[in-house]
Order: C-alpha cells, then sequence, then structure tokens
C-alpha cells in the first residue's frame, strides 16, 4: 500500500487547476481596497489579529484606488507601513480586482465593503457582479473563504468582507493560517464556497467494518484528505456468506462510522447519497507515481454496496451488500483491490435558507441596503454547473481494501 497516498491524489486532482507556487511555497497576493473599510480597520480589534498573519505571508500588495489596481511591494515591512496609512479613495473597482486573482492564479486575500460603485451607473446594490469569478474559482476545484465582519461607519453598520481565494489541499494555505490568527467574535461569520462537501466526522480509527472482514488494523485514515486504507484477511465468498445470512440486522452491515455534518459555513448540504465501487487492482498495480499520469479507475461495480437508508435519515453512513450482489469481477489472480466512494446523489445549497448568515453578508449604506456580496454568493450556488453532484466535486469520502480473491 506504499503508494496509495499518491494514487489518490492522483485520482482526486485529475480535475483541478493547480495554483502557481514559487519553489514548492505558494505564492500570495494581497488586494486592499482603500476605503473607509481599511481607514478604520487599526480600531477593529479583529482585524489587527490578523493583520500580522497576513503580512506573515510575504504577500505581493496590490492597491485598490478607483479603476487603478497596483502592484505596490511584496517587502513586509513596507506593506506593514502601507496597511496601517491608508488614506480613502473614491470608488473601487472590486470586479477588477477580482479578475485579476483569477488571471494570476495564485493563493490570494482581498479586503473590501464590497461596494462596486461605478461612475454613470451607481453603487450596484444588489448586482452580483462578482458570481461569475467565483464559479470561474470553484469550477476549476478550488475555495473560497468569505469572511463577514460588521464595522461602524458613519451612522452606518457596514460589512468588512475578507475574501480567501485558496485551495483547500495546500498544506498551510491562508485560511488555515487566517483561521488559527483570528480571534473568537460570534458577529464575524464566514461562508465555505467549495463544489464539494468539506464537512465530516470520521474517527481516529477511521470506518467500522463488520469484524468477518477480518480487518488486520494495518490501515491508515487520512481524515484531511478524505480516505482512509484497510487490509482484509478474508475472501469475498465467505464474507458475503456470513453477512448476507446473518440473522441479526447489526452483523449483515459492511461498514459504518460516519457521520455526515453541515456546518453553518458550508456551501451545500447533501440531501440523498450514493456509494461507488470500484475494483482497481490492474490500476494500482500499473500506476507509477513519478508519471503523475492520473489514474483510471475503470467501470464501477454494479449490485455490490448499498446504502443504509434508514440510518442514512440520522446523518450516519452504513453500507451493506446489494441483494443482487454475487461477487462478478472479485476474483483477482493475486486478489483485489476495491475502492469505495460514498458520494453526493443530489445536494442544496446550505446558504440563503440560512438567515443567521445569510444576513451578515448585507448591510445599509448612504447608496440604500447593499446586498451585492449576498447576491454574488447566492446566485453562485444557485448555479447547478456548480453543484457537487452535476459538475463539482461528488466524492464524500474514499476508503480503499485490499482484500483476498473469491
Amino acid at each position: 500500500m506504499n503508494n496509495i497516498e499518491a494514487f489518490h491524489q492522483s485520482i482526486s486532482n485529475e480535475d483541478a487547476t493547480q495554483l502557481i507556487t514559487k519553489e514548492g511555497s505558494s505564492i500570495v497576493d494581497l488586494y486592499i481596497d482603500y476605503s473607509d473599510c481599511m481607514t478604520t480597520a487599526t480600531s477593529s480589534e479583529y482585524y489587527m489579529k490578523v493583520q500580522p498573519a497576513i503580512i506573515a505571508c510575504a504577500p505581493n500588495y496590490y492597491s485598490i484606488k478607483g479603476n487603478d489596481i497596483k502592484f505596490e511591494t511584496n517587502d513586509k515591512m513596507k506593506i506593514h507601513q502601507l496597511l496601517n496609512g491608508i488614506q480613502n479613495v473614491d470608488y473601487s473597482n472590486l470586479k477588477g480586482a477580482v479578475d485579476s486573482i483569477l488571471n494570476n492564479n495564485h493563493e490570494a486575500i482581498i479586503i473590501t465593503d464590497g461596494e462596486y460603485y461605478q461612475k454613470g451607473i451607481g453603487a450596484n446594490l444588489n448586482n452580483p457582479y462578482l458570481a461569475d469569478e467565483f464559479k470561474d474559482w470553484l469550477m476549476r476545484g478550488l475555495d473560497v473563504y468569505v469572511y463577514s465582519e460588521p464595522y461602524q461607519s458613519d451612522i452606518f453598520i457596514k460589512n468588512r468582507y475578507y475574501m480567501l481565494f485558496t485551495d483547500h489541499r495546500i498544506e498551510n494555505n491562508i485560511q488555515q493560517i487566517f483561521s488559527r490568527n483570528a480571534p473568537k467574535d460570534s458577529n464575524v461569520k464566514m461562508v465555505h464556497l467549495y463544489s464539494g462537501i468539506p464537512s465530516i466526522k470520521i474517527a481516529e480509527s477511521g470506518i467500522v467494518l463488520n469484524e468477518q472482514l477480518l480487518d488486520t488494523k494495518e490501515g491508515k485514515v487520512f481524515p484531511s484528505q478524505g480516505f482512509e486504507w484497510h487490509i482484509l484477511d478474508a475472501k469475498w465468498d465467505d464474507i458475503y456468506n456470513y453477512i448476507a445470512h446473518a440473522e441479526d440486522s447489526k452483523d449483515r452491515i459492511f461498514m459504518r462510522g460516519i457521520k455526515l455534518t453541515v456546518g453553518e459555513e458550508d456551501a451545500y448540504r447533501p440531501e440523498d447519497i450514493e456509494v461507488k465501487t470500484y475494483e482497481i487492482s490492474d490500476a494500482y498495480t500499473n500506476f507509477i507515481p513519478k508519471a503523475k499520469k492520473p489514474a483510471d479507475l475503470g467501470e464501477e461495480l454494479d449490485d455490490f454496496l448499498i446504502v443504509d437508508k434508514n440510518a442514512w435519515k440520522k446523518g450516519e453512513v452504513v453500507l451493506k451488500f446489494d441483494d443482487d450482489f454475487e461477487g462478478e469481477g472479485l476474483n483477482g489472480s493475486e486478489g483485489n483491490m476495491l475502492r469505495i466512494d460514498i458520494c453526493v446523489k443530489e445536494s442544496k445549497e446550505n446558504f440563503t435558507s440560512n438567515p443567521a448568515i445569510g444576513d451578515k453578508f448585507k448591510f445599509d449604506s448612504p447608496y440604500g441596503l447593499n446586498t451585492s456580496v449576498y447576491e454574488s454568493l447566492k446566485q453562485t450556488l444557485l448555479d447547478p454547473a456548480i453543484s457537487p453532484e452535476k459538475k463539482g466535486n461528488p466524492v464524500i469520502y474514499t476508503i480503499y481494501l485490499s482484500t483476498y480473491t473469491r
């Protein structure tokens, strides 16, 4: 099983656009909206706690002054000076700044109040002007984390948004750095845009397999990467004969131990799930990590495992043998390697029906109620092309099993 981690990453990253790095490290861009969200920021405890962590990333600092988006410096001392000496400039080309983030293809942070005022057009109070950019980033298999911090602006309570463009696969990415340093503040809410289901609860020892599968305990769990592997010491015929004919319903369970929980920050919640199983002995045996060629899973096995619907209604993933299981395809000369994917079959966005979160992305302004960031998030998540089961990442969790043949 020495190559299993590389094998899994090969499949997981097949459709993902990798962010550009330098000498193996992330490149971070920082875009600052020169408006009152930043002229008032130094009086915010929340902002002052995260500012040093942002500077420590040695980002490429870009100023947004009206339509002028300009690279200033990547020197930490100069960034500190610039952040603490901001003077207000009317208007900010926020859409242009996010387009720049997409073009650069780096990890990036933009701090803004979200007010996209255009001369001759107005304040874009309910214009989802960032929806296309969000969709573009998500379609690459990447992530956007949007934090909303309320702040006083004259007589209005507006929002200071921290938009983090990153990839959850990157170790110590800007979201992890930011969240470690941000103070606890119940008024600050976050939405995680990702075309998959990121929240899952797995025990340290991983899933619970039926004892008749004779798990050798040689396996390993990779919760952050969404998979684990096990080596079984039993033949499929013996496994099936016991489980299929067990009198106790608990003994007929193939696997359990996964809890799906949706946090308030998650973009989607799974309404229905399914299981897909592949016999990958040849694909794994012939896999060459250094070749960097994506592995091919081949055809899905028919009539093998199914989801226990009653357990799923309670939020637990339990797998059982399909009633039509006969073990076809499980007769490899040197045993079998299975990949079992727990997948989203149907999902629903988890933002608009959650006012405790959604309402934190709206605010009153001198021009009226500003909902442009809210509408950008909403329109992104309502697009079927972004959903996990359509064009996103439907795989919630993966189990690899190495077994004896029939």
